[in-house]
């Protein structure tokens, strides 16, 4: 494959281009250094994949309403704060957001629609069908679950589990021991190989996994933007974005190469993703020729994470990119088409998780006030 790298801080720095954001924020929790602590533990794990060992309990996170003007957060307003808040989602004047193991939809009219189901679980994404207001798309990233809601009747439309489509293999962090996950209490072990163990999730409640013993980690789910039957999916352990066909639940790599990614999704025909691990967006133009913006070389990242990148995802806005840099502390903002860039910092203590662009309506801010 051509790949073609680009080093954003070549472009030059600029806080004009992108005029004023204006956007949402989920922050995972107002202790970033223990999250960073524990990050650093995990690369010692002996199955090889990042993140934690153990379940923890969840921290206190938080929604904020922010104002990007000219390198500078000029709003930077706590809304909510609540358990582990990780996914939202504009879109038809409506508003939804995920707090851990509970999905929140949020209309013009202020109504709150609670969702809730065993199979929840460190819910990573949320996103409204781009044609239907009434179906919302969710990622259950603890189980390697996709589930589609349909809001009318608070009910399940359509499931995709990575272990009963081919993606159930995964290993235990402390012991090395390969593991065959399944749900299935009557699942045939004659169809392990002689090394593997067999791990039967029957309680979500009680049967919770780590991230590390997970098999995939779909850590983030959209619609196609082309073809709406077609889920793009992103495994963080891997490091690919997988097309899932809705009618025959076949998965298909679209994007590889990455490091720990997150929100893979389509723009203008090409893939998108966030190469989290190691502080790239790469952006397929075709087949065999990629894209690939480093943020390694911009300034601002603490000493003792020297040689570690975290950008948590990305999201567009007309054109400009803007890159959760978790290690900086900051948005980058780019444009590749102009060649400029700008660093807009961020409260060091929020371990920012994701961003909508856009804004909320004060009937919606006034019942986020009520949910507790």
């Amino acid at each position: 494959m051509q790949i073609e790298k680009i080093d954003i801080s070549s472009f030059s720095k600029s806080s004009t281009f992108y005029g004023e954001i204006n956007a949402l924020v989920t922050i995972k929790s107002f202790d970033l250094q223990a999250i960073r602590k524990r990050y650093i533990e995990s690369r010692t794990n002996k199955g090889g994949k990042t993140g934690s060992v153990e379940r923890r309990q969840p921290s206190v996170g938080g929604l904020a309403n922010i104002k990007i003007v000219n390198s500078h957060l000029v709003r930077d307003d706590v809304l909510l704060k609540i358990k582990e808040p990780r996914a939202l989602h504009i879109a038809h004047g409506k508003f939804s957001f995920a707090a851990e193991n509970i999905v929140f939809v949020i209309n013009q009219e202020s109504d709150i629609n609670r969702i809730e189901n065993p199979w929840f679980s460190y819910v990573h994404t949320v996103q409204f069908h781009p044609k239907d207001s009434e179906k919302l798309l969710i990622s259950s990233s603890g189980f390697d679950l996709i589930l589609e809601y349909d809001l009318t009747n608070n009910q399940p439309s359509y499931e995709w589990l990575a272990w009963d489509n081919g993606f159930n293999n995964a290993i235990d962090p402390t012991s090395g021991q390969k593991l065959v996950l399944t749900r299935d209490i009557n699942y045939d072990q004659n169809l392990l190989e002689n090394d593997q163990t067999l791990l039967v999730i029957s309680d979500p409640k009680t049967d919770a996994l780590p991230t590390a013993k997970r098999a995939a980690f779909i850590n983030s789910v959209v619609y196609d933007s082309i073809n709406p039957d077609y889920l793009l999916a992103t495994f963080f352990h891997e490091g690919a974005v997988y097309s899932i066909h809705t009618k025959t639940g076949k998965a298909k790599k679209v994007l590889s190469g990455l490091k720990n990614p997150h929100g893979g999704h389509r723009l203008k025909g090409k893939i998108v993703g966030t190469s989290t691990g190691s502080g790239e967006i790469h952006i397929q133009q075709i087949e065999h020729s990629k894209k690939v913006f480093s943020l390694t070389q911009i300034s601002g990242k603490p000493i003792e994470l020297s040689n570690m990148e975290w950008v948590q995802n990305t999201a567009t806005y007309e054109g400009n990119f803007i890159a959760i840099d978790a290690n900086r502390t900051s948005f980058v903002i780019f444009n590749p088409e102009l060649e400029l860039y700008d660093v807009v910092p961020f409260n060091d203590n929020w371990a920012v998780q994701d961003i909508a662009i856009g804004s909320i309506n004060d009937n919606q801010l006034a019942a986020l006030k009520t949910i507790n």
